[in-house]
């Protein structure tokens, strides 16, 4: 088996297990085992939908949080105080240790069945406890030097080796603060509430950092032009809430030699913290939370569901659907698109883009030196609506990703009911995603619009959403037909995906082109909606010539 360098380092340090009663040897076999589990789970930063169970996706992760830790450590060359640059610094070390700990790790914290498994086995508890916590520790700490390693190296340079130290040792205070705190948060939602709510919160988890990730390379460009800005700090009460000026304060107190009141107070914080942390952990929270986690194994995967939305979305469907049929896998589609947490995780990051990305855009003009009114004035005078378009790219290219489920093996049902026409599936699959997903976040993202453009922008609104239900009805017509929720997640990377993206980035510029021209054409707003109607009817009517035939088989 693999030889891990971390393992060669706790040989070196092994009597200090031994004396605490661990057996040793059985906690390195069992952290070997664990280590090289973490080699084949791919981190939430590497979802991109490839099979990665070949590569080292660990140590591919580690360099993607190297090269943004590189970004993260250009605030050290900002003129801001030492104060300011190291909370800012720290904050986003903390934030970025806390969702990965939650997105990526919680199968580590709140694994029971382990312990079924290995307690059976001449494993005692101690040394299993031992095995998990220095597993935590390494895997968390290698993510925290990774991350601050840009800050680090420039820390080092530009104010020495005591900085370079002090750093490692505030990192790890904040791996051991973390850690606790995470328990805390767990033991809190699973007392008061059921394994399927901790569920719902790590994945919500897993899908603020594949956003944040993803904002963060978009946003790097904007650190440059930080960099150049001054700050002036002054002492604030409520900044001893905030953890990060707990562990950025010592920095003052040995860089700066400023022992004012203030920063000593805050250093202390930073030690007292985590040591009423621990010790809540140890005395309350502990000794029950191994059986609150039993709550994972035997709460059922049933949401009960609100009376007056199944209402509502009964008289959707009747609305909507015309065939009996189609409104049984209407309701079917929206029932799972509720219930499957991982396809939530690959949809939701691209409906948060889809809100967001047109007004990234909009950053550009606000400048330094021009007032917010004047700003604002130039977009809400302009045609900057169309950047709408870039919501559509992203809208557009989520349908297909219907046919992935964790349960796809239950996939043998549409072979075993009554079903003649396969088109009635995809149609009333369709129709759920668009009410699920597609028409809130337009809602949404309209409703800010019309905002900031006035009412004038609801007809150019009107034609922008047809043109998304034509690009929507364009990439499934061009895709493999795969039955919704049949296909296993390690499939993702399907043969015809960089054709659809090359599909929906040419239409959608083309669709933006025409809208932007017909402008300036009397009534052509009004023409362009004609024409895209009749043009989403036809699409309609031959993307659902479908047999059973059409169907792709399924793997």
């Amino acid at each position: 088996m693999k030889e891990f360098a971390i393992l060669k380092f706790l040989d070196k340090i092994s009597f200090i297990f031994k004396s605490l009663g661990v057996g040793y040897e059985l906690m390195r076999k069992i952290l070997q085992v664990k280590f090289l589990m973490d080699e084949r789970r791919v981190p939430t930063i590497l979802m991109d939908g490839k099979n990665r169970e070949s590569k080292n996706s660990f140590r591919s992760a580690l360099g993607i949080y190297v090269f943004l830790g590189i970004f993260i450590g250009l605030f050290m060359l900002a003129s801001f105080p030492l104060f300011i640059k190291m909370n800012i610094i720290i904050g986003i070390i903390m934030f970025m240790l806390m969702t990965t700990m939650i997105s990526d790790f919680s199968a580590v914290l709140l694994d029971v069945k382990e312990k079924t498994i290995l307690l059976s086995r001449p494993v005692d508890a101690k040394t299993l406890n031992a095995a998990k916590l220095v597993h935590i520790i390494t895997y968390l700490f290698s993510i925290a030097v990774s991350i601050s390693g840009g800050a680090l190296i420039i820390g080092l340079i530009r104010y020495g080796i005591l900085f370079f130290l002090l750093f490692l040792l505030v990192i790890i205070l904040i791996c051991g603060f973390l850690i606790l705190f995470t328990a805390l948060l767990y033991y809190a939602v699973i007392t008061f509430f059921s394994g399927e709510k901790l569920k719902d919160i790590i994945n919500y988890f897993q899908i603020l950092l594949t956003v944040c990730m993803t904002l963060l390379y978009q946003l790097t460009g904007r650190i440059f032009q930080m960099t150049d800005v001054n700050m002036s700090f002054t002492p604030q009460s409520w900044h001893f809430f905030l953890p990060s000026s707990w562990f950025s304060a010592p920095f003052i107190l040995l860089m700066e030699h400023n022992f004012n009141n203030y920063f000593i107070l805050l250093s202390i914080l930073g030690i007292i913290v985590p040591i009423i942390t621990l010790t809540i952990y140890i005395k309350a929270v502990a000794p029950h939370f191994e059986k609150n986690l039993l709550k994972l194994n035997s709460g059922s995967s049933y949401v009960k569901k609100n009376r007056k939305i199944e209402a509502f979305l009964r008289s959707v469907s009747n609305i909507l659907c015309p065939h009996q049929l189609e409104k049984v896998f209407f309701r079917f589609t929206m029932n799972m698109l509720s219930n499957e947490r991982k396809l939530k995780l690959s949809i939701y990051p691209s409906l948060v883009f889809a809100i967001i990305f047109p007004f990234i855009f909009f950053l550009s003009f606000f400048h330094s030196g021009i007032a917010f009114a004047d700003s604002f004035e130039e977009i809400s005078t302009g045609k900057y609506y169309l950047y709408l378009y870039f919501s559509v790219l992203f809208l557009a290219l989520l349908f297909p990703i219907i046919s992935l489920s964790e349960n796809y093996k239950g996939a043998w049902v549409y072979k075993a009911l009554p079903v003649d026409n396969p088109a009635m599936v995809f149609k009333g699959a369709f129709k759920a995603f668009a009410v699920k997903y597609i028409i809130p976040v337009y809602l949404w993202i309209s409703l800010f619009f019309i905002v900031v453009f006035g009412i004038k922008v609801v007809v150019d609104l009107v034609l922008i959403f047809i043109n998304l239900i034509m690009l929507m009805l364009s990439i499934f017509y061009s895709s493999k037909k795969e039955l919704p929720f049949s296909v296993d997640f390690q499939y993702m990377k399907k043969r015809n995906r960089p054709q659809v993206i090359i599909l929906s980035m040419v239409l959608t510029p083309v669709l933006a082109g025409i809208h932007y021209v017909v402008l300036n054409i009397p009534f052509g707003i009004m023409i362009n909606i004609a024409l895209s109607l009749i043009i989403t009817g036809v699409l309609w009517h031959v993307s659902f010539q479908i047999n059973w035939n059409n169907i792709a088989e399924k793997r």
